[in-house]
């Protein structure tokens, strides 16, 4: 197996996470705009079919065959299930409120980690990245507040997604090494498809109409290979930004990405934040950059 070299290079680095955070809205108003007439598992299931043909194809043509069986699986169907899960509260997010809201809390994400990182792995975490964490969740609450009385428990899924990527890390920093990352990400897509098809036959068979399957016309195709392959792509533009640059210089990056959410949300949806949720956005970002900025100073 040849060894590959990976060279440092923070400003390659920078370049791909603004790919990244310039692609990411596209797919999250893809996903707002198929809301409307799709059901979340149906825009999941298809997103991860595309990702396992493309998956099939790569680790059949560079994947040699003893790497192709992670060893031990189960840590792998275990995030697969939480990434099923996150994805359908993601999209249900973005169905239901603004873009920016829904991002706003989606950065729960880091902060939980944390959380979960001192409960789960015993990581020590002192008492500033606890505040910042406890600041994190208020500004996560004020955000959800307005949408609340709007949209009911319906605004909680974007918490709920954060939750469940948050879990998803962990089994990632824990079990990192048992398997390559195209490995990794088909059996991450394999669970998905399983239990977005269980939901959706579920769903037939007790007649719920919330989850219940329809054909695409052509505008909804597209949507939906928006929603595909740029998840593929975000996936790499991520995955090689952290691989060729300090998380430390990529982190603070990821957060530009609100930017673009707001502007998608007053183009093509006319929504734009209130001053509760800009203010609980302010919060659970500089809570997450105040994290970020701890964790730096403790590596240093």
């Amino acid at each position: 197996m040849t060894k590959i070299e990976i060279i440092d290079d923070p400003k390659k680095g920078i370049l791909f996470a603004l790919c990244f955070i310039s692609t990411v809205p596209f797919i999250e108003a893809s996903v707002k705009l198929l809301g409307d007439v799709m059901a979340p598992p149906q825009i999941a299931l298809t997103r991860f079919l595309i990702h396992i043909i493309v998956l099939s194809v790569y680790i059949y043509l560079y994947i040699p065959r003893e790497d192709w069986i992670a060893k031990p699986s189960w840590p792998l169907i275990l995030r697969g299930v939480l990434a099923s899960l996150g994805t359908i509260c993601v999209y249900a997010g973005l169905a239901l409120l603004p873009l920016v809201d829904a991002v706003a809390i989606f950065f729960l994400t880091p902060i939980i980690i944390t959380a979960l990182s001192a409960i789960v792995l015993r990581e020590k975490v002192g008492i500033f990245r606890w505040s910042a964490v406890f600041a994190g969740m208020i500004g996560a609450l004020l955000v959800i507040g307005p949408n609340f009385d709007n949209v009911g428990w319906g605004a909680v899924f974007p918490a709920l997604a954060a939750l469940f990527h948050g879990i998803a890390t962990i089994i990632t920093r824990k079990w990192a090494n048992i398997a390559r990352l195209p490995v990794f990400q088909y059996y991450i897509a394999v669970t998905a498809v399983i239990i977005m098809m269980f939901i959706i036959l579920a769903g037939e068979l007790f007649d719920f109409e919330r989850v219940a399957p329809v054909i695409p016309n052509d505008f909804q195709w597209f949507l939906l290979g928006i929603i595909a392959i740029g998840s593929i792509a975000t996936n790499l533009f991520l995955t090689q930004a952290f691989r060729i640059a300090p998380s430390s210089v990529i982190a603070p990056f990821l957060y530009l990405q609100i930017i673009g959410s707001t502007i998608m949300g007053f183009v093509i949806f006319a929504d734009l934040p209130g001053n509760q949720t800009i203010f609980g956005a302010f919060l659970v970002i500089s809570a997450g950059l105040v994290i970020w900025w701890r964790e730096k100073s403790i590596l240093n």
